[in-house]
């Protein structure tokens, strides 16, 4: 295709990238097109090396599975990026000799397998919770490419890029701001996560109840819970929100017998890079609101009080040591009781015994639709 032609087509997708459905795949087919190569992809990485978009034009999709389930973590360009500032390229024929090369795996069992031998990575963003590049992947290496990257027509490309980035940033903080106003008038805190639980964004509010010591907490830039069973009810919320057609809703008690109420959307498309799947949460915390009564627990499960002091002190985040602790009876007493708790609740695992309890409270803020 003519470089022209393949720069005004850059140029077009790039001036969308604030649209509702940013035009990704018209991007990548541009940069491919106008740099010489036989296919593109968009990766994003977050703070902990974990895959959250893999978007590809022209790339097999035997070598996308490959990669997402395997290769990603072998990946020999993305390690040498971190702190990279965006606007950098990256060429696999700079950063490694031939002999070098012929000894990785990943190297010789993917790239030259899928078409790859050379790879041209620009950087599109780095933060302390995600980044980015833009890779066009050639099967024919060129030497002096950096030459090409560097000209006048690629540096028209990746200067409107950085722009179009900058902008598109700039929207969704400006989204982002208008929707913590209104939700701050209803009491609420509000955050933009992965699904492994990173916090992209988070309200003033949310800042603040994270930082109170009440057991919804960030820890290492994630949310967090110091309960096992309620962690692991947080993290299939996460994961199940951004494909479910309803409102994920968890209630979280805390140590100070209040609650944290959440609700989970899938984040509209605006907040996201690329199509990586983020979830946007509300979160109303009552200090006065203590844990469901121990009467309304026997009634809606069919268990005795005990049984429900121990289904509460789970949601709470004991164990089951620790409640036996507090109650002054044996461990063993305890969990002969969680084992009643599955069978007259039909659970497998304690998890599920947290989950229930925890969907059984009243639905958060159904009277207000969701995000």
């Amino acid at each position: 295709m003519n470089r022209n032609l393949a720069l005004q087509r850059t140029l077009d997708a790039i001036a969308h990238l604030s649209d509702r459905e940013p035009p990704w795949t018209a991007l990548l087919q541009g940069m491919q097109q106008l740099i010489g190569g036989d296919s593109a992809t968009l990766i994003l990485i977050d703070s902990d090396n974990e895959l959250l978009n893999f978007q590809q034009h022209d790339v097999s999709p035997a070598a996308e599975r490959v990669y997402t389930e395997h290769f990603f973590a072998h990946d020999i360009v993305a390690p040498l990026t971190i702190g990279a500032t965006p606007g950098s390229w990256f060429d696999t024929q700079e950063m490694f000799s031939s002999s070098l090369l012929s000894k990785e795996a990943f190297y010789v069992d993917f790239m030259c397998q899928h078409r790859m031998r050379q790879l041209l990575t620009f950087i599109i963003e780095d933060s302390p919770q995600r980044r980015g590049g833009l890779t066009v992947q050639r099967n024919m290496p060129a030497g002096h490419a950096r030459r090409d990257l560097e000209g006048t027509t690629v540096r028209r490309a990746t200067s409107a890029l950085r722009r179009g980035m900058a902008q598109r940033d700039a929207m969704a903080r400006q989204w982002f701001d208008t929707a913590e106003s209104a939700f701050d008038g209803f009491g609420e805190a509000i955050c933009l996560v992965t699904p492994r639980g990173t916090v992209l964004r988070a309200s003033i509010r949310a800042r603040e109840l994270f930082g109170q010591g009440h057991t919804l907490r960030l820890r290492s830039g994630r949310l967090w819970h110091p309960g096992a069973e309620v962690q692991r009810a947080l993290q299939s919320a996460l994961v199940h929100a951004p494909q479910a057609r309803e409102p994920v809703r968890l209630s979280i008690p805390d140590e100070r017998g209040g609650q944290c109420r959440l609700e989970l959307v899938p984040a509209v498309p605006q907040l996201s890079l690329g199509k990586e799947a983020l979830v946007f949460i509300r979160i109303h915390h009552d200090d006065t609101r203590s844990l469901p009564p121990i009467d309304s627990l026997c009634s809606t499960f069919g268990i005795t009080p005990a049984e429900a002091r121990v289904l509460t002190a789970l949601m709470a985040g004991h164990s089951p040591k620790q409640h036996a602790g507090l109650q002054g009876v044996s461990v063993h007493t305890v969990r002969s009781q969680v084992t009643s708790l599955m069978t007259k609740m039909e659970c497998t695992r304690q998890i599920d015994l947290v989950r229930k309890g925890l969907l059984a409270q009243p639905p958060l803020l159904e009277t207000r639709s969701g995000a």
